[in-house]
């Protein structure tokens, strides 16, 4: 097998997998990258078993043939080497690599061990870039890390007649996104990881698309995104997401809105004070003030006002892990903010005024 490649297209197309490809796995065929050539296409692919890409770049080559080598390597040779042509080519079981008088020559096996991606077939829609944007900042961000919890590392598309319902949380807060644009006469709900849309979204942004097409298998529990040249296979997540309708109150005794702007630079402040206390600040609600307050056991505490519009006349305290509120803040950027809230241990809500479509909830912490 021996082709001719440009660098910056292999390069780029290596971009999309390597997040794909961990450095070390106890599987060592995962660390790999399969290059399969035909019909002057090279088809590059990589899985970690629950996320998988395959990306195709056109070559100059009149063989055909497949080979894996590790993917880590491959591709920090290739991204050192400079822009324009170089040669691919096997000989025995090692891959050259070679650029005028530069010669890498990788070690490589053959493809029989990489795993097979699946034939997905089923329901189909398509999602614009707009779109994939929104649940990319608005939603991603809530989902959960603890991979002893997967469940909770999802996103959950929920599809209705209406639209179609995004919903993250980890336990301690909780994003919802209504697109309305995404109706479906089909009523199903899917979890994806949200590793997934991540690498999505920056695959789709990377590639300028104005749209992604979507597959969904159902019986295979698989998803198949595809866009520009690029598949990405996602194994669903099984299991009963959180019945999260629960924790959202149906409407709240205190409801306040003020300037988002100003709400955030006295966070800032707050957090300063809150970090060797669990991060965590109090609001206190009077009339038309909002006291934001922060204390550090070792350096001293933090007091700050802002003027709130009351309209439901209530007062009350509450307290939240700060971070999830900056986090919200710098995720929508709302001018106004509408706050909600019931008793100090009950979850909370926090909306962009201006926007219907999406709301934010945060479950409060007991502090003495």
């Amino acid at each position: 097998m021996k082709l001719t490649v440009l660098q910056e297209n292999l390069k780029n197309s290596l971009s999309y997998l390597q997040k794909v490809i961990p450095t070390k796995h106890q599987i060592s065929i995962l660390s790999s990258i399969l290059l399969s050539v035909k019909e002057n296409k090279l088809t590059l692919s990589a899985t970690d078993l629950y996320l998988g890409i395959k990306t195709e770049l056109i070559v100059e080559t009149k063989d055909s043939g497949d080979l894996i080598v590790n993917g880590e390597l491959f591709r920090s040779i290739i991204n050192s080497l400079e822009s324009g042509k170089l040669e691919l080519e096997l000989q025995g079981n090692s891959l050259v690599i070679s650029q005028g008088k530069t010669i890498s020559k990788l070690s490589c096996q053959s493809s029989e061990e990489f795993p097979d991606f699946p034939e997905v077939d089923g329901d189909s829609f398509k999602i614009s870039i707009a779109n994939l944007e929104k649940i990319q900042n608005l939603v991603t961000f809530c989902a959960g890390t603890d991979q002893s919890r997967p469940i909770l590392t999802a996103l959950l598309f929920k599809f209705k007649e209406e639209g179609l319902e995004v919903v993250a949380t980890d336990g301690f807060r909780l994003s919802n996104l209504f697109l309305s644009e995404l109706g479906s006469t089909e009523k199903k709900t899917i979890l994806i990881p949200a590793k997934a849309t991540n690498e999505l979204y920056r695959i789709a942004h990377q590639n300028n698309v104005d749209e992604v097409e979507i597959l969904v298998s159902e019986e295979l529990k698989q998803l198949l995104f595809k866009l520009s040249g690029v598949e990405m296979y996602v194994r669903l997540i099984e299991g009963d997401y959180p019945p999260y309708e629960k924790i959202i109150p149906p409407d709240f005794n205190l409801q306040v809105e003020f300037d988002s702007e100003t709400f955030l630079t006295q966070l800032k402040r707050a957090a300063i004070f809150s970090r060797d206390a669990s991060n965590i600040v109090k609001i206190s609600i009077q009339k038309d003030q909002m006291k934001i307050f922060s204390e550090s056991p070792s350096f001293g505490d933090y007091s700050g006002e802002i003027e709130i519009k009351n309209e439901s006349g209530m007062n009350g305290e509450i307290a939240f892990n700060v971070n999830y509120l900056i986090d919200f803040i710098n995720a929508v950027k709302p001018e106004t903010l509408f706050f909600g809230m019931n008793e100090s241990l009950k979850p909370a809500i926090f909306k962009d005024k201006e926007r219907n479509d999406y709301f934010y909830i945060a479950m409060p912490f007991r502090v003495s």
